[in-house]
């Protein structure tokens, strides 16, 4: 997300490095507090993900759909191809699918930690690495997200970076109209990339699960090494540069079955999976054993 609804709304911007995995969604712009760099002596700065990478937010969401939505078959994760939701079987447009997920169900705090997480982290700092996170998701969801960490992740962060990558489709709070910053996490007014904290947080590398995000990162400059945590089915495919975009790409699920374009659509999408493209910069790791591996293989 991707960092995914959750209804983390993702936009489709592909600049866009934090869009946000449906549960997730991140904050714009104008760092509201000083960043305090440098780290402490260290190794460098890792920078993760939340959502799918430390908490299986889409997991989650599917769980939630089925207790409150009467979609026939349910939905499964496997159908999850876009982290926008609405591009996907069992949710409508954008508006409909914030509501009916994210924002009116407080889902933050009940996904559970994606295996290996914690034992992976635990290494990698004990190696020395600072580790932040940077979430697509908003200040809204701040407090949620803190207690989340608290209670399963405590005392492995130094920094929490909210890009806020869907605020433009929920209000904005009290606290992100004042500038609000609480302790350990970094506000912003305006919608940011992550390759922009990337660069504010001398990053060495983004573990994400978003493929627009790892693209994104890639492709600006000075390019960013980008982990591609998972073998999620939202990030499978990822669509060459080279390859020209095809407008169907960007309608919803229920407006390409209203016009029975979906078969093409999914299509569209095998050819690119078989086609396994990935930017420079790019590594696709399926699990935290695979993160742990590719860092202990900088030091050497």
């Amino acid at each position: 997300m991707s960092d995914h609804p959750t209804t983390q709304t993702r936009a489709d911007d592909p600049d866009n490095c934090g869009q946000p995995d449906p549960l997730t969604i991140e904050n714009d712009a104008d760092a509201a507090v000083p960043h305090t760099h440098p780290h402490p002596t260290g190794k460098g700065v890792l920078a993760i993900d939340m959502d799918d990478v430390l908490c299986n937010t889409n997991q989650t969401i599917v769980d939630m759909h089925h207790d409150l939505f009467d979609v026939s078959p349910p939905i499964t994760l496997d159908e999850f191809h876009h982290y926008l939701y609405w591009h996907n079987r069992g949710w409508g447009n954008q508006t409909q699918t914030v509501e009916m997920v994210l924002y009116r169900n407080g889902l933050m705090d009940r996904p559970r930690l994606v295996p290996g997480a914690k034992e992976g982290l635990e290494t990698l700092k004990k190696m020395g690495y600072t580790l932040i996170i940077i979430t697509a998701r908003s200040e809204s969801q701040r407090e949620g997200t803190e207690e989340w960490l608290a209670q399963n992740l405590p005392d492995i962060f130094d920094e929490i970076h909210f890009t806020g990558a869907f605020n433009h489709l929920i209000p904005a709070t009290k606290e992100e109209h004042e500038g609000h910053a609480a302790k350990r996490a970094v506000v912003s007014h305006h919608k940011r990339t992550k390759h922009e904290v990337m660069m504010q947080t001398n990053a060495l590398l983004l573990v994400d699960d978003s493929a627009e995000n790892a693209l994104t990162c890639a492709r600006l400059e000075p390019h960013k090494q980008v982990l591609l945590f998972g073998s999620y089915p939202w990030n499978a495919e990822i669509r060459n540069p080279a390859d020209p975009e095809n407008p169907d790409d960007k309608k919803t699920y229920v407006e390409l079955e209203k016009e029975g374009k979906l078969d093409e659509a999914r299509q569209r999408r095998q050819k690119r999976i078989d086609e396994a493209w990935l930017p420079q910069g790019v590594t696709r790791v399926k699990d935290w054993h695979e993160v742990v591996d590719y860092v202990k293989g900088l030091d050497k």
